[in-house]
This record gives C-alpha cells, structure tokens and sequence, in this order.
C-alpha cells in the first residue's frame, strides 16, 4: 500500500501527527531536536498506524473478518481494540501483567476481551503473548494478526511514518527504540530505499536484546513498557546497521518527570529515553545538528503508576540522582513549537 494511498484509505485520524521542534543547547553549540508526537493519533500512539495498517491489509487480503487476536505489551492492544469496535470486529488482546493500567483499561472499555498470558519456565512475557494468541485464534477460529512477525508491521513504517517524517527533513540523525522491532526496521528499509546521510539509531535500556546478534545475556526485566525487548525481534537483520545508544531506565524516569514538570513535553517513558539518546548523541557532535525522535505515546499511559511502579523498579536513591544530573540539561531544552502547517492542525 503507498503511502498516499495509505492515508486516503484510513477512515481514522492516523497520520500527520504533529512535528515539535526544541533548541537544545549543548556546551557552546545549538542544536534542532523535532519530536514526532505520535501520542497525537487518534488512539495515543505510534501503534495506531501498524494496527490499521495490518488489519487493512489482512481484510483487503482475505475478505471481511469477524474476529482477531494479537499479542502485544500494550499500545498496539489498545489501538487494534478501538479500531476493531469501530469497523465491528470481536479483538482478543493477549498481553503480560506488565500492560499500563491505561492501556489494559482501554482495551477493556472498548469491549475486546483481554488475556494476561503467563510465561512457562523458561519463556519470555513476548515468547509468552505469542504462543497464547496463536493457540486462542486456532481454538476459536479468529484471524491471528501476529504483530511480532508480520511483515506488515515494518511496512506501516516504511510506507507511511518514515516518508511523512523526512517529508519535513533533512536530519543528521533519527532516534527510536525497538519495542516490536517495526518501526526501526520500516525506517531502515525506507533509507535503503532512499538513501540519504542520517543515521538512524536505536535507544534501549541495558536489559533489551531486540536487536543484538546473541540476545542469551539478555536477562534483566524491562522495567518501562515497549521501552527495548527482550527478545530477538522478527525483524532483526536491518541494513544498513543502526546505532545503538544505551540508557539506564532510573535516567529516563528522571528525565520524564522534569519534562513534564517545566512543562516541555507530554511525551510517554520510552519516547523520553528515545529524546535522552539523542542528547547523549548530540553531545558528541563538533558542529550544529539536526535531528528527529519518533516519540512513541504520551505521558497520560504512565502519570498514574509512576509514584507507585515504575520508581520504585529502579529504585529511589538512582532516581533523585539522576534528577540533579539531569536537571541542568533539560534546563538547557526550550520548546518552539510545531514545525509546520500540518502539525499545527493536528495538534489543536
């Protein structure tokens, strides 16, 4: 599906998602960092696009549907749930205890049925969500979607996010983490397809394997939703190979509170340590930069468990240190608003 046609066909409000510039000052240099705010779809988040598009696609393929059931950690559950309660179609959302309050509320008032799966012995939360979606659709007869392998998910990238952001470019550098590995793969597949010099990188936290070579070190628990993988994504093998930048989830805790005390950003926790990868990446250039973060979701899924789940993960004393490290660098972020006609509409 191109990407005009891609749009046209959503009957949604998926897509031209706002383009938020900021200034960044870093040592005696400035730079342009633009967040994509993909928190601004109709139903929160990046995973909006790779739902419709996955199910357009499959419809368009087969024939109507009276059912699906898909795995996911979350925003996908809750955007395949919306949709499917617009168009009339029964969802089963197979996830792990780990899914937002948000989310899983969501997924439920939109009247999907929501499955926790438990991992067996030796099985990852993703592992998991796989293996108990795909058992449901071949009990009940429901079409499996299967996000996790799809090659539809990297397309809804290729075809769709990635021309719309560099419709606004040029950029030194993206930023992204991998969750499910789509969107890193979609727009690794549009670059090669249109090659330009922006290197694309990935940022994830110490214990996310998507898309390392031998992911068996790979035992620490993901402590932010979405932020990484613990497991090898489908779609690994991207070329040309994507940086990679590390950040400790304690920083990006810290980091998200301070955006949204100066009132800076209203972007979600994996979309925060996706902006703290770029800063990292940005102190280390000799010269003026222009770079883009896709931003995954926003801030409302994780405001109500913060206090509560995600500080106590990483811990208070790494958390209140990284406040005071951190608090001179998102001092030196002043936001200038969105970049361009389109964004501003979207954005109201």
């Amino acid at each position: 599906m191109p990407f005009s046609t891609a749009v046209a066909s959503c009957p949604f409000k998926i897509g031209h998602t706002p383009l938020t510039a900021y200034q960044v000052w870093i040592g005696n240099l400035t730079h342009e960092l633009l967040v994509k705010e993909e928190r601004c779809n109709e139903f929160g988040s990046v995973k909006d696009r790779v739902a419709w598009y996955i199910l357009s696609k499959t419809i368009e393929k087969i024939g109507p549907v009276k059912s699906v059931v898909d795995a996911s950690s979350g925003n996908y559950g809750n955007a395949l749930a919306c949709i499917c309660q617009r168009m009339g179609i029964g969802a089963t959302i197979v996830s792990s205890a780990s899914i937002s309050a948000h989310n899983a509320a969501q997924i439920k008032a939109a009247g999907a049925r929501l499955v926790i799966a438990e991992p067996k012995p030796g099985e990852t939360a993703n592992a998991a969500r796989m293996r108990l979606a795909g058992e449901i659709a071949a009990q009940e007869g429901s079409v499996f979607l299967d996000q996790y392998s799809n090659p539809l998910n990297p397309a809804a990238h290729q075809n769709w996010t990635a021309p719309e952001l560099f419709a606004d470019g040029p950029f030194d550098a993206v930023f992204m983490t991998s969750s499910s590995g789509g969107t890193s793969r979609g727009f690794a597949d549009y670059l090669k397809a249109n090659p330009r010099p922006t290197q694309l990188c990935l940022v994830e936290p110490e214990s996310s394997c998507a898309f390392l070579d031998s992911p068996t070190g790979c035992t620490d628990k993901l402590k932010i939703p979405a932020f990484g993988s613990q497991r090898r994504s489908s779609f690994a093998g991207m070329k040309p190979d994507p940086g990679m930048i590390r950040m400790d989830e304690a920083t990006t805790l810290a980091a998200f509170t301070l955006l949204h005390e100066r009132q800076l950003s209203k972007v979600g926790l994996s979309s925060t340590g996706v902006i703290l990868g770029a800063l990292e990446w940005l102190s280390r250039q000799d010269k003026p930069a222009r770079v883009a973060c896709i931003c995954a979701d926003g801030d409302e899924r994780y405001l109500d468990e913060i206090q509560s789940r995600y500080i106590p993960s990483v811990g208070q004393e790494p958390y209140e240190s990284a406040l005071q490290r951190l608090a001179p660098v998102i001092d030196g972020i002043k936001c200038l608003g969105p970049v361009n006609a389109d964004a501003k509409a979207a954005a109201h």
